[in-house]
């Protein structure tokens, strides 16, 4: 049986994190793991060492988030700066 603290892969996506707790529906006990927030049935993971273990990469989907919002109020900036705000068109 896991233990909470434990690094374990889910077989079938090869997802890695740790336990950060437990939960029975069902008859089935499934474990949250750390690196997604989401629960696994706990016969489909795999207990792994942590040595052996490569660095998963997580996102930071929030800094992402504003990264790409900062990027596009610095072109809108600059592509208003490039004109001289008149309109142009025949009227």
């Amino acid at each position: 049986m896991f233990k909470v603290g434990e690094t374990v892969r889910y077989s079938r996506t090869g997802t890695v994190g740790k336990i950060v707790s437990f939960m029975e529906e069902t008859g089935a006990t499934f474990a949250e793991l750390d690196s997604t927030g989401l629960y696994y049935r706990t016969d489909q993971l795999i207990a792994i060492n942590d040595v052996v273990q490569s660095k998963e990469k997580t996102r930071d989907f929030k800094k992402d988030f504003k990264e790409e919002q900062d990027k596009l109020r610095e072109v809108q900036r600059n592509a208003w700066q490039d004109t001289d705000q008149s309109y142009g068109g025949v009227g």
